[in-house]
């Protein structure tokens, strides 16, 4: 196997689909046009799936070249340390429209494990109602260095979080970061529990962000919680180059990429993806984060990392590489960050403000966490909604 992102493969005996029993990470390549499909924690399946090449022999530009349709580079965008990302151009017989091309930047590298998590985790998003969960595959191909690409949807008016967040006016920013985070505890609940999956590498430049024009209603569900918010944001989960998926009962990894992490690093780990999300935040923005919010953050990071935070003022980028090393600690299982405990804090926070009423749950920051906000945005807890376990924002 070529240098790089490597793929380990394991099996396990638990939470795989058995006959007509599908578990959660079961997968069709139909509705891109390959007639596959199997448990992905039974990954042996896509080994053995064919990826055709009908790369151009004159034009290397032209990814896909047939009569009836054509992929064509129409330039680069991104060029990261494990893959580009370009903008391309799909031409089928009924439709033209750009997409976004995946490409190894090891030549011969096959990319059709990440392409299968990243379509596994769309669908299973969408199906607890975040649609734009992760960006919708278009095609799978192969280019004649032997390398296996994939191409996927635009999400329109998107941008990354990190760029959204730099641009935040300060008496916003602690109600944007908190929107998403209860958005973000309900996606990696999801992922870790019923899915096994972990992201691994879930910074805020891995997260795609939509404003909508008008607020709209969400249900969102944390285990036995279930919270009901009128957000004005959408996020998309992007790059799945270091995640894995693994038992959430025995937590042996099935699929896992790995370079920045252990072959025998367990998956899924509770409260790990948050973390990684956490501490990313504290790092770039803790300077931005209001008195209250920035204690929250400590509290979270300093275990099972002691003096963490204070690394993380001082070193800035470069004490990003410790984030990575204490979440593939192999000896930790599980951290405390979990989707439930970030959502009681935040909670806990709001009901300690005065200005706060003692029946209402506040999902954005406090007042006093920044600049008085024109209109104060807080869930309220009526008789009727408590006796059906639903929180409801207003």
């Amino acid at each position: 196997m070529s240098k790089g992102i490597k793929i380990s493969v394991y099996y396990s005996a638990t939470e795989m689909c058995r006959g007509e029993r599908r578990c959660e990470a079961f997968l069709s390549l139909e509705s891109i046009g390959i007639k596959a499909e199997g448990c992905l924690k039974q990954p042996a399946w896509v080994h053995r799936v064919s990826i055709p090449c009908y790369q151009s022999i004159f034009n290397q530009l032209a990814y896909i070249d047939l009569p009836t349709m054509k992929l064509t580079c129409i330039k680069n965008t991104t060029h990261g340390t494990f893959g580009f990302i370009d903008l391309a151009s799909y031409e089928t017989e009924t439709t033209v429209k750009d997409v976004y091309v995946k490409r190894p930047i090891v030549v011969g590298k096959s990319l059709i494990h990440e392409a299968c998590v990243q379509k596994l985790v769309g669908e299973s998003l969408a199906r607890i109602g975040f649609p734009t969960g992760a960006p919708p595959l278009v095609k799978l191909f192969s280019l004649r260095d032997q390398s296996v690409c994939f191409a996927m949807e635009p999400i329109p008016h998107s941008m990354t979080l990190d760029r959204y967040l730099d641009s935040a006016p300060t008496a916003s920013f602690s109600k944007i970061l908190v929107d998403c985070m209860f958005q973000l505890c309900a996606m990696i609940w999801h992922l870790n529990h019923i899915v096994g999956m972990n992201h691994r590498d879930l910074k805020p430049s891995n997260f795609l962000i939509v404003e909508h024009e008008n607020p709209v209603n969400k249900i969102l569900t944390v285990e036995n919680e279930i919270l009901e918010i009128s957000s004005s944001y959408a996020l998309t989960l992007i790059d799945f180059g270091f995640s894995c998926l693994g038992s959430t009962s025995t937590h042996q990894s099935a699929l896992s990429f790995s370079r920045v992490y252990s072959s025998l690093d367990p998956c899924p780990k509770d409260g790990r993806d948050l973390y990684l999300f956490v501490g990313f935040v504290y790092i770039d923005y803790h300077d931005r984060l209001p008195a209250a919010m920035r204690t929250l953050f400590e509290s979270w990071l300093e275990s099972p990392g002691g003096n963490l935070c204070r690394l993380m003022r001082k070193d800035k980028e470069n004490s990003k590489q410790w984030l990575y090393f204490i979440a593939g600690n192999e000896k930790i299982t599980e951290f405390h960050t979990t989707p439930n405990q970030i959502i009681k804090d935040l909670q806990n926070i709001a009901e300690k403000t005065p200005s706060t009423p003692r029946r209402n749950v506040s999902i954005t920051p406090p007042i006093p966490m920044d600049a008085p906000p024109k209109n104060t945005v807080s869930f309220a807890l009526p008789t009727s909604a408590v006796s059906k376990g639903i929180t409801r924002l207003l």
